[in-house]
């Protein structure tokens, strides 16, 4: 990861509005963003890249919904990152 992406970003970088974004996160198609600070929330720049990629490449919403778990399941968890 290089860096984060605040909503703006993600728009951009995806061609969707926000509300197409927040609708593809609630079926899976989009990674939900992470907590930054107590106030702010933003994607890892790499997921979104990953979910571009894979559409440029044709895969399917089904494939994209695996790589999208996969992406959300290897990020480190609230547990791992208060004991650190």
């Amino acid at each position: 990861m290089k860096c984060f992406l605040r909503l703006p970003a993600v728009c951009d970088r995806t061609g969707k509005p926000k509300s197409t974004v927040y609708r593809e996160i609630g079926e899976g198609l989009l990674p939900p963003a992470v907590r930054i600070s107590e106030r702010s929330s933003a994607w890892p720049d790499d997921e979104i890249d990953a979910v571009n990629r894979a559409r440029l490449q044709g895969r399917t919403d089904s494939e994209i919904k695996a790589l999208v778990f996969g992406l959300v399941s290897a990020r480190p968890s609230s547990a791992a990152r208060d004991a650190a």
